[in-house]
């Protein structure tokens, strides 16, 4: 392993590779197209990783969660429509799902009398807007939960594939 940076203030990028134990030279090794010199200047932060850079530091790394700290901060798009997502441990992203999930039920017998006509009121947007932040806790689970498989598969030996064809079957 590369001698570790004592820089104060490192990217993202340089974070994660550092913990991935790799060099600049031996990352680069495992991407297409991206050279150590590159790399170099995305964790100096004088050039931005291009979304395609971003999928090939994720899988050198073994790091997922590059791909959302991308989206929900560097691009425009995903700034404004893609959170941020902990990665936490599989019986946190269960608890947070089992938690939201039991606050929303009670909350369905609402929901539909507010979509009932097709529109919302404005006597009902206080009630909307909560149980839409309701709804968006369950979303970031899901997303969390995904983050999760995706680096467990990794880690762990998680057989993705099976996994992706069971899902595949039950839809």
């Amino acid at each position: 392993m590369g001698k570790q940076s004592t820089r104060e203030n490192k990217t993202i990028y340089q974070i994660c590779r550092e913990e991935a134990g790799l060099t600049r030279l031996e990352a680069s090794e495992k991407m297409t197209a991206v050279s150590d010199s590159k790399i170099e200047k995305f964790e100096y932060e004088m050039q931005e990783p291009t979304p395609y850079d971003i999928i090939q530091m994720a899988d050198a790394y073994g790091r997922p969660d590059l791909c959302n700290y991308y989206c929900s901060h560097k691009c425009e798009i995903g700034h404004r429509y893609v959170p941020e997502v902990e990665v936490s441990d599989l019986s946190n992203i269960i608890l947070e799902t089992i938690a939201s999930l039991n606050e929303i039920n009670p909350l369905t017998t609402r929901l539909i009398q507010i979509a009932r006509d097709g529109k919302i009121s404005d006597d009902e947007i206080k009630d909307f807007a909560f149980i839409s932040n309701k709804l968006d806790e369950i979303s970031l689970a899901i997303d969390s939960l995904n983050l999760w498989v995706d680096k467990t598969a990794g880690e762990q030996g998680l057989n993705i594939e099976l996994l992706r064809e069971e899902k595949k079957k039950q839809k």
